[in-house]
């Protein structure tokens, strides 16, 4: 029982440090979180890895159950400690840059680059209240009018259990590794407003007890003026919760809304958060805005020394009866295991974006729309999978440590891209065939403040996107320096 209390105390010392530079860690580091599911689950607790950024305090205070096996607790926090300890600078600066032979159209959620060519500069501050990050990126994009962006530029307030913030910033909702449904690190980050929860939610009542760690993400972005319908909002919210160990429940919606010639008025926005515009019930005009809505399920477990995962998400157009209609879906499986003291993930996962209406005889209707005609996308590129509509992938990747300061990803994909060969919109054009690929990655830690990255991607078929031709076989390198 001493013991216990000591250890509980020790953990409550790390989350009561300052948790400076970002307040949360973003997807490229998904190869460290994924060491934190594997502790945690390994001592019958759970983390909500679900969707990304994750907060620091989250990563210090996973989930109540963390305190009913603390004898077995050495490795979370060893690990935990060790990421805390990183980010706990109260200035951090950064500078890097990428470089590609080719554009690469093939990102993950722990990619660290999306343009051919670039280069970025970024500083970071984090007070007992305020964080606030300046990131500004000069790139060589044959896509894009501007040169430069600020995206990952942000003002934050730590306020209870609440970050509140204006600012932009990728966010991954959902619990797959290689592309994701609703919202996704492919596009350029929108600016806007946000608020979510900082260590979740619980409570002593039956009801809400029920349901573990409740956490929360909800934003307000306006999108570019260089599309059909000129600036128009992207709203959207997600909940998450774990009632039993290992397993979590995700609940996420978006809507594109207002804009240019669109009726804004708080009127109109409260029928379409109510869902009246998807029943063509508000008061407004009739085709409101466009919706994606739907949930995710996660459930991992202990097999001897191998962590076995199962997830699946299942988004939809639109909605009638406030159930996801005309929908597309994600199925994975992954497995966390340790070898010769060296950390490994083997992932499995089948992505599905192709929906034919019998009622229209047509598929173009994943993430796109009548009125919003340029799509469910962000300055020409997908806000949600980056197979964009009407596509079939697969994906099979191994990630693991070689040593110390050496982590390698090898993947083997499949695709069947715009499937049905129409669609103006669609990023993947119009004349592409199925094609097969291996992705090479290798990531080295110089040293404490020096990481470079080597990347290869070599596929059986010429491809087609956003009206350029690509390369079949693609060299890039990353760097990034921390002072």
């Amino acid at each position: 029982m001493r013991y216990n209390s000591l250890l509980k105390v020790f953990l409550f010392g790390i989350v009561s440090l300052q948790a400076l530079s970002d307040p949360w860690l973003t997807g490229k580091k998904e190869f460290e979180v994924k060491k934190l599911e594997y502790f945690s689950i390994k001592n019958q607790f759970s983390i909500d890895s679900s969707s990304y950024p994750i907060p620091l305090a989250l990563v210090r205070n996973p989930n109540e159950d963390m305190f009913n096996n603390m004898t077995s607790m050495n490795e979370y926090i060893e690990i935990a400690d060790e990421i805390i300890q990183r980010e706990s600078k109260k200035f951090i600066n950064e500078i890097g840059f990428s470089s590609n032979s080719e554009f690469n159209p093939f990102r993950f959620i722990d990619s660290k680059f999306k343009d051919k060519n670039s280069f970025f500069f970024s500083t970071s501050y984090l007070g007992e209240k305020f964080a606030s990050k300046i990131s500004i990126t000069a790139f060589e994009d044959s896509y894009g009018n501007k040169k430069y962006d600020f995206s990952d530029s942000y003002l934050s307030l730590v306020s209870g259990n609440f970050i509140l913030g204006v600012g932009n910033y990728d966010r991954w909702w959902g619990p797959s590794h290689h592309t994701n449904l609703i919202l996704s690190n492919y596009s350029k980050s929108s600016p806007g407003l946000f608020i979510r929860s900082l260590e979740g939610f619980s409570s002593s009542l039956p009801l809400i007890r029920i349901l573990g760690k409740i956490n929360f993400s909800f934003f307000a972005n306006q999108l570019e003026k260089d599309r059909t319908i000129k600036n128009p909002y992207l709203i959207g919210g997600r909940l998450s919760f774990n009632p039993l160990n290992g397993f979590t429940i995700g609940l996420t919606r978006t809507i594109m809304f207002g804009g240019e010639g669109k009726d804004n008025s708080l009127g109109a926005l409260w029928d379409s958060v109510r869902g009246d515009a998807s029943t063509h019930l508000g008061k407004s005009d009739g085709n409101i805005d466009n919706e994606l809505a739907g949930f995710d399920l996660k459930y991992s477990f202990n097999l001897k020394d191998i962590v076995w995962t199962f997830y699946s998400q299942y988004i939809g157009e639109d909605g009638t009866d406030y159930w996801p209609w005309r929908t597309f879906y994600i199925f994975g499986t992954e497995f966390l295991y340790y070898k010769n003291g060296k950390f490994n993930s083997l992932v499995l996962e089948y992505v599905n974006t192709y929906y034919f209406g019998q009622d229209t005889n047509t598929a173009n209707f994943i993430y796109e729309h009548m009125p919003y005609s340029s799509g469910y996308r962000y300055k020409g590129s997908p806000l949600g999978a980056f197979i964009d509509g009407d596509s079939n992938y697969i994906n099979f990747s191994y990630l693991g440590e070689l040593n110390d300061s050496t982590n390698i990803e090898f993947s083997l994909i499949y695709g069947n891209l715009n499937k049905d060969n129409s669609g103006e919109k669609n990023t993947w054009g119009v004349e592409n065939e199925d094609f097969f690929g291996i992705i090479l990655n290798f990531d080295f830690k110089v040293d404490s403040k020096t990481e470079v990255g080597f990347n290869i991607i070599s596929l059986s078929e010429i491809l087609l996107y956003r009206g350029k031709t690509l390369d079949k076989n693609i060299l890039g390198i990353d760097f990034k320096y921390r002072f």
